[in-house]
C-alpha cells in the first residue's frame, strides 16, 4: 500500500460526504460568524443555556431508562436510581440542579439581551420566542418535580393544581392535567408524557428557530459601544467567543457536579395523600407562592392570574413599547423590567425569610426530613416489593392507619397501655422481657401484668434461654451450644407450668386443655405473629391468660386482608422500625 493511500481515501470520503451534506460550509459559517467588538463573556449565557438544555436531555434519557411512571413504582424506581445504579446519584443530581441552572441562565440571558437591545427590529420575533421558551423552562420544572412521587412533589403539585383550578376557565385545564379529582396515576403519567415528550420537542423546535434567527441577525453589541470600534475589533466566533463559551459551560458543569456531590438531589418519603405536609414549590416558584400569601380570599386571583399575566404581557410588548433603533432601553420599559426581575427576587427572599421565622413550618420541615430518612432506611432494610411498595414503610403506615398506635404508644390517655413494639422479635427486646415482663413498656399496664414471673437466673442463663426462644421462630441459631442449653433451661426452670413444650405440641385442642400461657410453637415466627394479629384472644396466644371481656385486651382483627397481614407481620419481625 502506498504511504499516502489511507489519507487519500479519508479525504475522498470527506469530500463525498460534504457533497451530500454540505457540512463544511455550515461549520465554516458558524466558525467565521463575526462578533462585533470582539469576544466577551457577556455573550456566554445563550450558549450556556443551550449547553444546559443538552445536558438535561442527556441526563433525562439516562434517568428514563430506570424510571417507572406509575404511583406504585415511581418512588421506588427513583430510590433505586439514587442508591443502587452506578453513578445514578450523580446523573440525577445533575438533572435535578440542572433545572435550576436553566432558570438562572434564562433570566441572565434575557437580562443581557434586554439591556443590549437585542429585541429591537428586526429581532422582535426572536425576543418573543425567548419569552415563550422561558415559560417552557418553568413548565419543565413544574412537571418534573412530581415525577419522583414523593411528599414534596405530590403536595407542591396539589397546590399548583388548585391554583390552576381557581383561574378563569382553569377547571377544565385542571381536569385535563390531573385526570381525576386528585393527583393520581393519570396525573403522573400525563406529567411524565408532557415532561419527556411534549416539552422537549417543543423547546427543541423553538431553540432551532431561536438560533436560526440569531444567526440571521447576528450578535447585538452593547448600545454604549462605538460603532467604528465594533467594526475594527470584530472577531470570528471560532476560537475567540467559542473559548469563552466553553469555559463558562465547564464552570456550569462543575457547579452542578459540586452540588450533586455535596448537597445531592432530595427524595422525600413516598407521597401520602392522607398525610399532612407543609407544601412549598421549588425556589424558582417561591415568588408566586408568596403572592398567594399576600393576596388571599377574593383577591387570590390577583396573585394567581392578574400579576403573572401582566408580567408576561409586558415582556411580549417590550418591542412594541420602545421602537427606537438604538441606545439603552427607554425608561418606560427599563423601569418595569427592573421592577419585574427585582420584585421576583425580593418575593423569593421574603418567602424564604418568612419560612425561616415560622416555627410550625420548621417543625413540619424537620418531620418531613425524619420521614424521608426513615423511608430510605426502611427501603434498604426491607426492600421494595414487586408492586413498588417500600415493604417496611407500608407496614408502618398500616400500623398508624389501623389505629394500632392509639394503644402501642409511649403516651396514651387511657390507663391500659399495650406494649411498645420497637425492637419486636429481636433478642434484645426478648431479653428485656424476661428480666422484667411487667415493665411499663411491656406488660406493666396491660391485663397480662403479674401473669409471668421475671427470670431470675444468671445473665448467661437468660441469654441462653433467649437464644433458644428466638430459634423457635425458625431462624438459624447463631450459637447452637447456647441454644441447646436454653432448651434445657426451659425444661428445668418451671416454664412448662404455663407454656407447652413446643416439641410435643400436637394440636390446638390438646393445648387448650393443658396450659395457660401462649403456645410457643413457632414463637415470634411469621405464622405465629400472623395468628396473633388475627386473634390475640385465642387460647393459642393469650386467651388462656385473660378472658375476651377483660378490659384492655387486644381485639381480634378478622377484617385484615392477607396483604395487610403480610405487611404488618414483616414490619413487626423487622423490629417494628418507626414504632418508637
Amino acid at each position: 500500500m502506498a504511504p499516502d493511500s489511507r489519507p487519500s481515501r479519508l479525504r475522498a470520503f470527506a469530500d463525498a460526504a460534504d457533497r451530500r451534506l454540505g457540512h463544511r460550509a455550515l461549520i465554516a459559517a458558524a466558525a467565521d460568524h463575526p462578533v462585533p467588538g470582539g469576544a466577551r463573556f457577556a455573550y456566554v449565557f445563550g450558549s450556556a443555556l443551550l449547553f444546559a438544555f443538552g445536558l438535561q436531555a442527556l441526563t433525562g434519557i439516562a434517568l428514563a431508562t430506570g424510571y417507572s411512571p406509575s404511583v406504585t413504582d415511581a418512588w421506588a424506581s427513583v430510590h433505586h436510581i439514587q442508591h443502587h445504579l452506578t453513578l445514578g446519584w450523580l446523573v440525577r443530581g445533575i438533572h435535578h440542579f440542572g433545572s435550576s441552572a436553566m432558570v438562572v441562565l434564562c433570566v441572565l440571558h434575557m437580562t443581557q439581551v434586554f439591556f443590549f437591545g437585542a429585541w429591537r427590529a428586526p429581532r422582535e420575533a426572536n425576543w418573543w420566542l425567548g419569552v415563550v421558551m422561558l415559560l417552557l423552562v418553568l413548565a419543565f420544572g413544574l412537571t418534573g418535580y412530581l415525577l419522583p412521587w414523593d411528599q414534596k412533589g405530590y403536595w407542591a403539585t396539589q397546590v399548583a393544581m388548585s391554583i390552576t383550578g381557581g383561574a378563569p376557565g382553569g377547571e377544565q385545564l385542571q381536569a385535563l392535567l390531573q385526570g381525576g379529582p386528585q393527583a393520581g396515576n393519570l396525573t403522573l403519567t400525563r406529567f411524565y408524557a408532557i415532561h419527556v415528550l411534549l416539552l422537549p420537542a417543543t423547546l427543541g423546535a423553538l431553540t432551532l428557530g431561536h438560533v436560526s434567527l440569531f444567526r440571521r441577525h447576528g450578535v447585538t453589541a452593547s448600545p454604549k459601544a462605538d460603532p467604528a470600534t465594533l467594526q475594527s475589533r470584530a472577531e470570528p466566533f471560532w476560537p475567540y467567543q467559542w473559548l469563552r463559551d466553553a469555559v463558562f459551560a465547564l464552570i456550569v458543569l462543575g457547579i452542578l457536579i459540586a452540588l450533586s456531590v455535596w448537597v445531592g438531589a432530595s427524595l422525600e418519603a413516598p407521597a401520602d395523600p392522607a398525610g399532612a405536609y407543609e407544601a412549598r414549590p421549588e425556589w424558582y416558584f417561591l415568588f408566586l407562592f408568596q403572592l398567594l400569601r399576600i393576596f388571599e380570599g377574593p383577591l387570590l386571583i390577583v396573585g394567581t392570574v392578574v400579576i403573572p399575566g401582566l408580567a408576561i404581557l409586558f415582556l411580549l410588548a417590550v418591542p412594541l413599547l420602545d421602537r427606537r433603533t438604538g441606545g439603552l432601553p427607554a425608561p418606560r420599559v427599563a423601569v418595569p423590567f427592573v421592577l419585574l426581575i427585582g420584585g421576583a427576587m425580593a418575593l423569593t427572599v421574603y418567602a424564604l425569610a418568612t419560612d425561616r421565622a415560622d416555627v410550625d413550618f420548621l417543625d413540619g420541615r424537620a418531620a418531613a426530613d425524619r420521614d424521608a430518612l426513615q423511608a430510605h432506611r426502611l427501603a434498604e432494610a426491607g426492600g421494595i416489593d414487586a408492586s413498588g411498595r417500600v415493604v417496611l414503610l407500608a407496614g408502618l403506615q398500616l400500623f398508624h392507619q389501623k389505629g394500632c398506635v392509639s394503644c402501642h404508644a409511649r403516651e396514651v390517655e387511657a390507663d391500659v397501655h399495650a406494649p411498645l413494639l420497637a425492637g419486636y422479635g429481636t433478642e434484645a427486646r426478648l431479653d428485656r422481657f424476661l428480666r422484667a415482663p411487667d415493665a411499663r413498656e411491656l406488660f406493666g399496664l396491660t391485663p397480662l401484668r403479674e401473669e409471668m414471673e421475671p427470670f431470675g437466673g444468671p445473665d448467661a442463663d437468660r441469654a441462653a434461654l433467649v437464644a433458644w426462644l428466638t430459634s423457635l421462630s425458625g431462624r438459624e441459631p447463631s450459637n447452637p451450644e447456647r441454644t441447646a442449653r436454653g432448651r434445657a433451661l426451659f425444661d428445668g426452670s418451671g416454664c412448662t407450668d404455663c407454656h407447652n413444650d413446643p416439641d410435643l405440641r400436637a394440636g390446638a385442642a390438646d393445648w387448650e386443655l393443658d396450659a395457660a400461657g401462649p403456645d410457643l410453637r413457632g414463637f415470634q415466627g411469621y405464622e405465629w405473629v400472623r395468628g396473633l394479629l388475627r386473634d390475640a384472644g385465642h387460647p393459642s396466644w393469650f386467651g388462656g391468660v385473660v378472658g375476651p371481656d377483660d378490659e384492655g385486651v387486644m381485639p381480634a382483627f378478622p377484617d385484615l386482608s392477607d396483604d395487610e397481614l403480610d405487611l404488618l407481620v414483616r414490619w413487626l419481625l423487622a423490629g417494628a422500625p418507626g414504632a418508637d
